[in-house]
């Protein structure tokens, strides 16, 4: 992550199975879907995880508002 979303740490690495945070647990026979889903339903989930920040839904859709204009700059 780049930009503050509300949901995980800028610049820090988040604790996935998928990540290289828990490289014993990666499985080279995951599809980019499987992959994807589990970005989704982890992205989704509001657990404290390492990496994690916890705001409100109207901070999240502010910080949203923000990120995309400065996507939008790059």
């Amino acid at each position: 992550m780049v930009t503050p979303n509300g949901r995980f740490m800028t610049q820090k690495k988040i604790c996935l199975s998928m990540s290289d945070f828990h490289p014993e647990s990666w499985n080279p026979m995951w599809s980019v879907s499987s992959i994807l889903t589990g970005l989704l339903s982890f992205m989704m989930d509001t657990s404290p995880t390492t990496g994690s920040v916890t705001t409100t839904v109207a901070e999240k859709q502010k910080l949203a508002k923000a990120s995309l204009a400065f996507n939008c700059k790059k």
